[in-house]
């Protein structure tokens, strides 16, 4: 084992060097903490080692090995990710809005692969969204996720609410309501409000889960406004729009039934916004869709209004 990487609740991350035959390859090792052995965190350990067995996807951090240690207690080797948070890795390099956006939808893109395996993630955070230097985002700690079709599992259930991290957590997490897909939409949504803003809605910081719910009564500030106040973000508030606003609203929405339906919903309405198309979260009203129309052809749209108003000019002069 090399140096300690991360700690956990459950466990600790290492780095380690992996030697198998002809080749040499390092790891990220997670170690489950002595003294935490118990029957439901073992199989919590368990469960982690089995849900990364069913995901392959490029940004989610792959599973190489695992096994049961001298000690007796279950290790997991995993891809060796170096990045830094989402979050921090935009802010470092200065990234405009379009490439955070990009980012984001990669994430959903990740998060709803896991769903598509019937796996919720629970952990959503910056910190478990690491971003290498080329710009590639991985999805990491699957410690609390949850497998949706695991009878067996639904004891843990409300023991997550007590490993969650509850700055980034849905309300029904902080009520120990039943998860779903809507739980990591709800985290996708404070992943993109902080990347836009450089900060949390509500008092979301170290305080009590009771704290944080009761900020959940308080009216929400849209990123455009929350982008406003000083703080470190590169972004201004001029470049987050009203369907921005739409977006990241819909998909923070306190009931469930009210956000997007998946992560899936999510990505494609932020593909719908960078190409200038009108979003699914807004009334599709004529106007509307004008307005998007004339903003993605405006040059086409100023050509045929200064060919009409030269075909007037001429038809006025010949009378």
């Amino acid at each position: 084992l090399g140096a300690r990487l991360g700690r956990g609740g459950m466990g600790e991350v290492y780095s380690a060097q992996r030697v198998d035959g002809d080749y040499t390859q390092t790891v990220a090792v997670k170690l489950l903490r002595r003294g935490l052995d118990s029957e439901d965190v073992l199989s919590r350990f368990l469960q982690e080692r089995r849900i990364l067995a069913r995901l392959e996807h490029p940004a989610i951090a792959r599973l190489i090995d695992g096994g049961m240690g001298a000690d007796g207690l279950p290790w997991i080797a995993m891809e060796l990710v170096d990045g830094q948070p989402i979050t921090r890795f935009a802010e470092d390099a200065g990234l405009a809005l379009a490439p955070r956006l990009q980012l984001l939808i990669a994430v959903c893109e990740a998060v709803d692969y896991a769903h598509r395996r019937l796996i919720v993630h629970r952990d959503l955070k910056p910190s478990n969204v690491l971003v290498s230097a080329d710009g590639s985002p991985r999805l990491l700690d699957f410690g609390i996720a949850k497998l949706l079709d695991d009878t067996e599992g639904q004891a843990h259930t409300s023991t997550g609410l007590r490993v969650m991290s509850p700055a980034y957590a849905a309300p029904e997490q902080l009520r120990g309501e039943p998860i779903t897909v809507a739980t990591d939409v709800y985290a996708l949504g404070l992943l993109a409000y902080e990347l836009l803003t450089g900060t949390l809605p509500q008092q979301r910081g170290r305080v009590s889960v009771a704290a944080i719910e009761a900020e959940l009564d308080k009216e929400m500030q849209r990123p455009s406004q929350a982008a406003r106040r000083p703080q470190e973000s590169t972004l201004s508030a001029r470049q987050i729009d009203a369907d921005l606003d739409t977006i990241v609203v819909k998909a923070l929405a306190l009931e469930a039934d009210r956000r997007y339906p998946s992560a899936a919903a999510l990505a494609e309405d932020l593909k719908r916004y960078l190409d200038g198309r009108p979003i699914t979260a807004r009334p599709d009203t004529l106007s509307y869709r004008v307005s998007k129309f004339v903003s993605r052809h405006r040059g086409g749209v100023l050509a045929s209004v200064l060919t009409v108003l030269a075909l007037v000019v001429g038809l006025g002069a010949s009378v």
